[in-house]
């Protein structure tokens, strides 16, 4: 089922500006899946890349000990990647939590110039989020070691990927994948909060909560409440509403 909801979606979004690629154009969904019990947990390459200001960075110097949610896309793409972009813009623009919020290109021809295009198209302005480009090496360094597999459709003359927000923890370990284009500042909240490994700081408390609330669903790639919770605030209310019957019992037997 989940490979069918997979196929639907690539589908719907796989279509971008057309441009000539030399990199294969067979068509292999197993891309759309990331291998998750290989990568979890390990620590992320250390590329170079160079920001919008067409500065040089090392991705560990960029992390600097902090949470990161980090997002691969290209800037000519004209469907999903603005898509997912846009809502990780919106469901981070309230969020207190100190972390780093990354847009990296993973086609090697894009440029400074596609960066400036891509958020002026979208209307982006919020400074917390980076974007960058880098070369082909080191596209295929990073996205080796988060095990993201993309390729080149030529006949449909757009890249094909998995549309996903990863999490590196400040030591550089990756500790989750959230899957779709619509991420929300709940999973944001709680997926920096993992990656920060409960550290604590101003907004702890209420990413605690969440958490407890809340429980990753690797078949989904989302956050859904935890079934746990659930059960229990159920047990709990009904053996609230089991004393206050028999209170009320009691007190009802006590006046006759």
């Amino acid at each position: 089922m989940r490979g069918l909801v997979l196929l639907f979606l690539l589908w719907v979004f796989a279509f971008g500006t057309p441009q000539p690629k030399d990199t294969p154009s067979a068509f292999d969904a197993g891309i759309m899946k990331i291998e998750e019990e290989k990568y979890l947990g390990n620590r992320v390459a250390d590329v170079s890349f160079i920001s919008e200001e067409g500065k040089e960075q090392r991705l560990y110097d960029f992390i600097k000990g902090k949470p990161t949610a980090l997002i691969l896309a290209y800037y000519t793409c004209d469907s999903a990647c603005p898509l997912i972009v846009k809502s990780a813009l919106e469901a981070t623009k309230d969020l207190g939590k100190d972390a780093n919020l990354l847009v990296l290109s993973f086609d090697k021809e894009d440029t400074l110039q596609d960066i400036k295009r891509f958020k002026s198209q979208l209307g982006i302005s919020n400074p917390r989020w980076t974007f960058g480009i880098m070369s082909e090496d080191q596209i295929n360094k990073l996205t080796q070691s988060l095990g993201y597999r993309f390729f080149y459709s030529r006949r449909d003359r757009v890249f094909v990927h998995p549309n996903v927000v990863m999490f590196i923890a400040p030591d550089g370990k990756i500790v989750r994948y959230l899957y779709g284009i619509s991420p929300r500042e709940r999973d944001f909240r709680i997926a920096l909060a993992e990656a920060e490994t409960f550290r604590i700081t101003r907004n702890t408390f209420v990413d605690v909560a969440y958490m407890v609330c809340y429980k990753y669903d690797p078949e989904t790639g989302k956050y859904g409440l935890n079934p746990a919770i659930i059960f229990a605030f159920g047990g709990v209310m009904l053996a609230s509403l089991t004393l206050l019957h028999a209170i009320l019992r009691r007190k009802k037997e006590v006046k006759t």
